[in-house]
């Protein structure tokens, strides 16, 4: 199943980013993903549809703890109900710190912290309802009219359907640079050919430097269609989305319009020689929320940034290694059969 680049045809397939509470990964898993740019896609086969446009308000769930020292005072949302809530409270916290106080012209300055984390939501698109926001739904053009869709957040281990319309948002605790992997996987256990998905030159002309509060999606707000269809393969079970994150630039990788298929051996290294013990943690109150229109700015320019006040990623993973090491996270995408 692979992630179509987005143009007048691809095909794609999309699992479900699958994710515990407290649940610890590690540096490699048995899943695998691909996802393709413009042209070409795997998690299964995926169709384009029309251009964008998107969906409504986002609240912020009682579940939110932020604290803002520099500003001189706190925000705090109703207590949480579990440990396990409590637990992303101060997760969201730490993340949330990082973020930029305003939304400056220039890149802020970042500081050293003892946790890493890395921030993924995915987005599965639903048809428009009056209440939401027009400004921040998508257009999709069906056989017989157009319709207008809505993305709303969804719990990572939630699986996908075929058909099913997704987009996928990251976000980092610490600046480096982005690069995300797609694999296949198939019930014997058999893993596809893993193909970089991000960063080619049709998404953010090849512009992969992130930073706390720059959001990246895939795909671009300037595809077309701006999600991706989940068409998977009768014998496959799920995929992988591989994060990295690194310090600086990888040179062996030249990246061009397409997504650049790679070795199973390059990236098994890189899994050896990054990978380390990984907990995950949902904002399970924000489960259903639509996007906003500070998230639909975030994500379709380079230069807007969230701020501590903005919606906090879905699901947060916190990775075990020393401040400015890279990031490495293997994200399970599960399908319904």
């Amino acid at each position: 199943m692979r992630l179509a680049e987005y143009s007048d045809k691809f095909r794609c397939g999309a699992g479900t980013l699958a994710c515990r509470a407290e649940t610890h990964l590690g540096a490699s898993t048995g899943f695998s993903t691909r996802l393709k740019s413009r042209h070409e896609c795997r998690l299964g086969r995926l169709k384009p549809a029309p251009p964008r446009q998107r969906a409504g308000p986002l609240a912020l769930g009682g579940l939110l703890l932020m604290v803002f020292p520099a500003l001189g005072w706190a925000q705090q949302s109703q207590a949480p109900a579990t440990p396990e809530e409590g637990a992303r409270a101060l997760w969201d916290t730490t993340f949330l710190s990082r973020r930029p106080v305003a939304k400056p012209a220039s890149r802020p300055t970042v500081q050293n912290t003892a946790d890493s984390f890395l921030g993924i939501t995915l987005w599965r698109l639903r048809r428009s309802r009056p209440a939401d926001e027009p400004g921040v739904r998508m257009l999709a053009h069906g056989d017989q009219r157009d319709e207008e869709w809505t993305p709303e957040r969804m719990e990572i281990d939630t699986p996908l359907a075929d058909g099913q319309k997704v987009r996928i948002s990251i976000e980092t605790a610490q600046a480096g640079y982005l690069y995300v992997i797609e694999r296949e996987q198939y019930a014997s256990g058999t893993l596809g050919d893993p193909y970089l998905i991000f960063p080619t030159l049709r998404t953010r002309g090849g512009n992969n430097r992130v930073i706390p509060g720059a959001l990246v999606e895939i795909p671009a707000w300037d595809d077309d269609p701006p999600y991706l269809t989940l068409h998977s393969r009768p014998d496959q079970i799920g995929e992988v989305l591989t994060v990295l994150v690194t310090p600086h630039r990888l040179p062996e990788l030249q990246i061009g319009d397409k997504q650049l298929k790679l070795t199973s051996q390059q990236v098994a290294e890189w899994e050896k020689k990054w990978g380390a013990q990984v907990k995950r943690l949902e904002a399970r109150q924000q489960v259903g929320n639509p996007y906003t229109p500070v998230e639909k700015e975030a994500g379709a320019a380079t230069t807007q940034l969230l701020t501590p006040a903005d919606p906090a990623p879905q699901t947060l993973f916190r990775v075990d290694v020393k401040s400015g090491e890279p990031l490495l996270v293997s994200v399970p995408l599960r399908i319904q059969k």
